[in-house]
């Protein structure tokens, strides 16, 4: 209760500090952050990276020993280390509910842990653990992509993001400097196309190396940029677009605003393995992060099993992830370890999103931490625009709930985000249906539907 009060407290605070108060709350949780996360760890893991010796055998064998040793759900596996790949694959296949109902037997609690938590587009919330070097070496190859692309860490970055960095009164000041990593951060859930010239504008006086963060913000600016003949006047290296689909349109738009490249990623919350780059050029396993294996569900069609060098607090061992891929290949099944991969398309997840009382579209991942905080209480939550003013809120939920006090807070920050003037119908049923994919959507529009829009789309 104390440290909710204390985050409360914070949390009002900010938002009443004039601009350049909050410029130096931000820079100062910059700081904070970048010494847990950008320590020896980091540095040894980026080394390592660069000179490109890290992965394969040495590293499934590691992981191997350690999923004996000290994971209590692996204690009774064999582990031939000449024959290493054969003992992999006698282990059984995981899913998302494996994780969340063995948590603590599929986790290796010691030193200083993180909790990660994911819902986002599934609308089904999990929480791993996390250790301080596992998230140390997650950083270092998210940079060492960008590395790739001619970017030394702690460049000038642009992030597009869907946390609240701005007031509801920000008087088109949409953006907060992170001066502790050298970023700029853009508030993708205020930027309207009355007020994206404002963010333009910053842009360019800021003059960032790189751009990342949500595709259809970072969409905006492009837009408005090629509507007005204008184009970026400094070097951008990449885009790195995340947690939303990109649009095939998008992506050329925004490297013909920014004359530059758009390298797509795909990770997750829970710790996955990378996969990074473009249906233009294919994508490239990170073979440093993790083993990916491949079963064949239609022509050319793979549904992807994840196993991550990445977390040894709560390891994905053969993890059905839930997305499919693009191979051309007839074969049944394929892996990252023996196989040559050419992925060409990421399939399975929706551009979905909805439509705020002053008519902005507010998309999916905004949406996510509507429920933040709520995951030892909300197993699920899904959300449905059935008119223009009127939302469905659709949850299960564990019995410590509180109708009441929890659904006062959930409804707060609807509001904040959809607006205060809409109707919000709150339904607690038993299972949300999913879709023909597995998937529980978290966010239906079905103004959109109504429209003809909404269908499923893919990466790139």
């Amino acid at each position: 209760m104390l440290k909710k009060m204390m985050s409360t407290s914070a949390h009002n605070l900010y938002y009443r500090s004039p601009v350049f108060m909050q410029h130096a709350f931000t820079s100062a949780y910059g700081f904070k952050k970048r010494r847990e996360r950008y320590n020896d760890h980091y540095h040894e893991a980026f080394r390592r990276y660069v000179r490109g010796d890290a992965g394969g055998r040495g590293q499934l064998i590691r992981l191997m020993r350690h999923l004996k040793e000290n994971i209590g759900a692996y204690r009774d596996i064999d582990v031939d280390e000449d024959a290493i790949m054969e003992s992999f694959r006698a282990l059984p296949m995981t899913v998302k509910e494996d994780l969340r109902n063995a948590l603590d037997d599929r986790s290796h609690k010691e030193g200083k842990l993180h909790v990660s938590r994911t819902g986002g587009t599934t609308g089904y919330n999990l929480a791993v653990f996390e250790s301080e070097a596992d998230w140390a070496v997650r950083m270092a190859y998210l940079d060492y992509i960008k590395y790739r692309q001619g970017i030394e860490p702690f460049s000038k970055r642009a992030s597009f993001t869907g946390r609240e960095i701005t007031p509801a009164d920000h008087r088109n000041i949409l953006w907060r400097y992170n001066l502790a990593m050298n970023q700029a951060l853009y508030a993708a859930n205020q930027m309207t196309p009355g007020n994206v010239k404002h963010v333009y504008g910053n842009m360019r006086s800021f003059r960032p190396a790189s751009i990342d963060g949500l595709p259809s913000s970072i969409h905006m600016v492009a837009k408005h940029m090629l509507s007005n003949g204008l184009r970026a006047d400094w070097d951008v290296k990449a885009v790195f677009p995340t947690a939303e689909i990109l649009l095939p349109h998008a992506k050329k738009d925004i490297e013909d605003a920014f004359d530059t490249v758009v390298i797509d990623q795909y990770a997750s919350s829970e710790g996955a393995p990378f996969l990074y780059g473009s249906t233009d050029d294919g994508y490239t396993i990170g073979h440093a992060t993790g083993l990916f294996e491949f079963e064949r569900r239609g022509e050319n069609r793979y549904e992807m099993i994840v196993t991550s060098f990445l977390n040894y607090a709560t390891p994905l061992v053969r993890y059905r992830i839930g997305d499919e891929v693009e191979i051309h290949s007839d074969r049944e099944y394929l892996n990252s370890y023996e196989d040559d991969i050419d992925i060409r398309r990421i399939y399975g997840r929706r551009m979905d999103y909805l439509i705020g009382q002053d008519g902005r579209k507010v998309m999916n991942i905004i949406l996510a931490w509507i429920v933040d905080g709520f995951e030892e209480k909300v197993v699920q939550c899904q959300i449905i625009q059935k008119e223009k003013e009127e939302f469905l809120v659709n949850m299960v939920v564990e019995d410590d709930y509180d109708d009441y006090a929890d659904e006062l807070v959930i409804r707060g920050r609807l509001e904040r985000q959809l607006g205060p003037d809409n109707r919000y119908v709150f339904n607690y049923v038993d299972f949300i249906p999913k879709e023909k994919n597995g998937k529980v959507r978290f966010i239906i529009n079905e103004l959109e539907q109504k429209a003809g829009a909404g269908s499923t789309v893919q990466f790139g």
